[in-house]
């Protein structure tokens, strides 16, 4: 990781929250050399990329290393003292969200009660901070934040809450809802939220992405993003034009539309709608659609 102390770099605060996921907020704090005094109202895990130095909550004070995770608890006073300028990272979860991920998947048996004040994280649970983190300041759907967040909740639940088990392994009946939630995204859902198939499917939202995932292969925003792949193809051959285009099928703007139709198809909306393309391989690029369950995101590889 690169050392913030001694750069010379501005401090930068920044609040990030998306409409599709009520209840939780993030702060991206760079290059901060504040001492940090707060009564959060909230959940919380502040997960140090560079920040170094000491910590004291409810009498107890700890070294804050990169790679480690504090979690705080609802009105419960927090000081962070830094040894020089540093960056991290803060999930701000409302109590609510907590305990409503928790009885979806811990149910009757799981109370949000943080195992320690201060913990190392996992690689891959790290990965998944730093990734959801990042997602926010994307142009994703609202289903991909929603699977990006319950990804990370499932591996933050089994890591960081006192007497978390794993979850339980899924059986027939589950597998088979997967099946409606992907009819219910054929015949709708260029724009459905995760929400809204778990409650089709008849099933939590942990459940929904943990089922789709392991029928299909690939988590539902990836299936969803194929779909519209392939409804933007077949506008762009009626001769829409790739603003157009872009809005209807569910994109921010044509800009977001234009880096996906590349990375699926190796070539621009415009491209392609003049007529038959050649990716830089020489290789033709079919005119055919894609089958969704043959693509998967990179980040979901």
């Amino acid at each position: 990781m690169a050392d913030d102390r001694g750069s010379g770099c501005q401090e930068a605060v920044e609040y990030r929250r998306s409409s599709a996921l009520p209840g939780v907020e993030v702060i991206a704090a760079r290059h901060s050399p504040r001492e940090w005094r707060i009564i959060p109202e909230t959940y919380g895990l502040v997960v140090f990329r560079t920040w170094q130095g000491h910590t004291r909550t409810r009498g107890q004070i700890d070294v804050a290393e990169p790679g480690f995770a504090f979690c705080n608890t609802p009105g419960d006073l927090l000081i962070g003292t830094p040894h020089g300028a540093g960056s991290f990272d803060v999930l701000e979860i409302q109590p609510r969200v907590l305990e409503q991920w928790l009885e979806e998947q811990q149910p009757s048996s799981v109370r949000p009660n943080w195992a320690a004040i201060m913990k190392p994280l996992s690689d891959r649970l790290r990965r998944r901070f730093a990734s959801f983190f990042d997602l926010l300041v994307s142009s994703a759907s609202a289903m991909q934040m929603q699977s990006q967040l319950l990804q990370l909740a499932e591996l933050m639940i089994a890591e960081l809450i006192e007497g978390a088990r794993q979850p339980r392994p899924l059986v027939g009946p589950s597998l088979r809802a997967a099946a409606r939630m992907r009819e219910c995204m054929n015949a709708e859902g260029l724009n459905v939220d995760l929400e809204t198939l778990a409650q089709r499917a008849g099933l939590n939202r942990f459940q929904a992405l943990r089922a789709f995932k392991q029928r299909y292969g690939l988590p539902p925003h990836a299936y969803q993003l194929c779909l519209r792949m392939n409804h933007a193809r077949r506008l762009l051959l009626e001769g829409t034009p790739a603003a157009d285009v872009a809005l209807l099928c569910g994109f921010a703007d044509q800009s977001h539309f234009n880096r996906h139709f590349k990375r699926f198809h190796a070539v621009t909306p415009v491209h392609y709608a003049r007529g038959p393309a050649w990716s830089r391989r020489g290789e033709r690029v079919s005119d055919s659609t894609m089958d969704p369950s043959t693509v998967l995101e990179h980040s979901d590889r």
